[in-house]
């Protein structure tokens, strides 16, 4: 089930970026944002994989990569992966809530 959840977030990055698809596994949005967004979800709000819809998932996305471009000298220079997508995940939950609660109200 992670693997359609990651394979989704490459579709996403892969359409919205196509010139991206030559290195969209290694590329900062996928490996950063991406994982950022699916790690949000799944370990910090608890979600269940079929619980994320696909739009929910783009608009965290399209957030993801414009925190990313707000803080990226800050993520650039942050050694470890995972604390780059610490940087991120805040935000992003916070997003995610009130995606959450318009959609629910």
């Amino acid at each position: 089930m992670m693997h359609q959840l990651n394979a989704k977030v490459v579709k996403i990055i892969g359409t919205k970026y196509p010139r991206l698809r030559t290195m969209i596994r290694n590329h900062p949005y996928t490996k950063i944002v991406g994982m950022s967004v699916v790690k949000c979800l799944l370990e910090e709000m608890q979600m269940k994989i079929e619980a994320i819809s696909d739009d929910l998932l783009e608009e965290m996305l399209d957030k993801g990569i414009a925190l990313y471009h707000e803080n990226e000298e800050e993520i650039r220079s942050i050694p470890v992966i995972e604390h780059k997508r610490r940087v991120l995940c805040d935000g992003l939950r916070q997003f995610a809530e009130e995606h959450l609660e318009s959609a629910a109200g």
